[in-house]
């Protein structure tokens, strides 16, 4: 019976982990195919200039896309950081990881 519990509490937190909202972007910003492809573009992100450049790059490898202020995306936390939020995972699988700091939560109309 303390097995069936524990696995039920591990499945209600995976869901609620898992649950999408929707998101609006405060300020124009980015979302990536990696984790660590948004790091390297937040390192550069106080010197304007610098993450234009590595953003552009980073668009015509593929590896990134730019998100401009005021657009809304689904999102959900990403389990591996909970900086991340990963956008638009239904609409483009498997969707792009971007700064949870740049979004805030919207009421899903």
């Amino acid at each position: 019976m303390m097995m069936e519990e524990i696995v039920k509490a591990i499945l209600a937190i995976a869901l609620a982990a898992s649950q999408t909202t929707y998101y609006e972007a405060k300020v124009t910003t980015f979302g990536c195919t990696s984790i660590e492809a948004v790091f390297e573009l937040q390192k550069v992100r106080p010197d304007e200039k610098a993450l234009q450049a590595a953003l552009m790059e980073k668009q015509l490898s593929g590896e990134c896309v730019a998100i401009l202020k005021g657009t809304q995306v689904e999102g959900s936390n990403e389990p591996a950081d909970n900086s991340i939020l990963r956008v638009n995972k239904k609409i483009e699988p498997p969707g792009y990881e971007a700064p949870l700091e740049d979004f805030e939560a919207k009421a899903a109309d």
